[in-house]
């Protein structure tokens, strides 16, 4: 998610991906744990990243925990993807160093689904809808090596929070360090960012329909302080600007 100085057409955020159309966009340097997905209907999205020379396109990614600004004039989509499809763009990304822009094939695909259903914009199922099927089009086309099955195993139980990964954890009878590092190595990021990750995912998800203190102990958080603290430090906003801002 980047802070953002736009007009919103609509939003949707799930537990899998958050996905926002625009008039505009424009933001801070900020980074996330997710993959972000820029398309922009009329014209180039330009991403700008510290040390690096920026990067334009009709399609444009960013990998996860690229620190990144985000600047199109025009009508633009925006997506952000869970741990679970970036690592399918950090395995292309491998050597690029950062954002790259999309090309041939699949980003024409993108841009011809988009065009499509440009003036459905401001319904959530068109929105969610996009998101899936370029979530699709995107693991199809940017193969990576399969995860260990050991890992693959704890990453299920991640995915539930009221599964207790540590009995999968133990089952791989792997040591501790062992599996941190491992993890670390298939998914990207350390198990204790993914499972805040997806805990803020679930909470942002349901706060859609619950107040924010109830979305954060259904997702797992200990009290509202500690989901808002999360919920700034790896999406920008606090929950209510969420709530307020994108699900309003």
């Amino acid at each position: 998610m980047e802070r953002l100085n736009e007009s919103r057409i609509g939003a949707v955020i799930t537990e899998a991906f958050a996905v926002r159309a625009s008039t505009a966009t424009e933001s801070t340097l900020h980074a996330q744990h997710g993959a972000a997905l820029l398309v922009g209907l009329d014209g180039d999205v330009t991403v700008t990243e510290p040390g690096r020379a920026s990067v334009r396109g009709r399609v444009v990614v960013v990998p996860a925990h690229q620190p990144h600004a985000v600047a199109s004039p025009g009508p633009t989509l925006g997506l952000l993807y869970d741990p679970e499809l970036a690592s399918h763009v950090a395995s292309y990304a491998h050597g690029r160093g950062g954002a790259f822009p999309l090309e041939g094939r699949l980003a024409a695909r993108l841009e011809s689904a988009l065009t499509a259903h440009r003036a459905s914009l401001s319904q959530p199922e068109v929105l969610a809808g996009l998101a899936r099927e370029y979530a699709d089009w995107l693991v199809k086309e940017l193969p990576r090596s399969e995860p260990d099955p050991r890992i693959a195993r704890v990453l299920e139980a991640l995915r539930t929070p009221d599964t207790d990964w540590r009995l999968a954890a133990a089952r791989t009878r792997l040591s501790p360090a062992h599996l941190r590092a491992l993890f670390v190595r298939d998914v990207g990021m350390p198990i204790r960012t993914f499972q805040l990750w997806r805990q803020l995912l679930v909470a942002v998800a349901a706060s859609a329909s619950l107040d924010a203190t109830s979305a954060a102990h259904l997702a797992g958080f200990a009290d509202l302080a500690h989901f808002s603290r999360t919920c700034r430090r790896m999406l920008g906003y606090s929950p209510t600007a969420l709530h307020n801002g994108l699900l309003s």
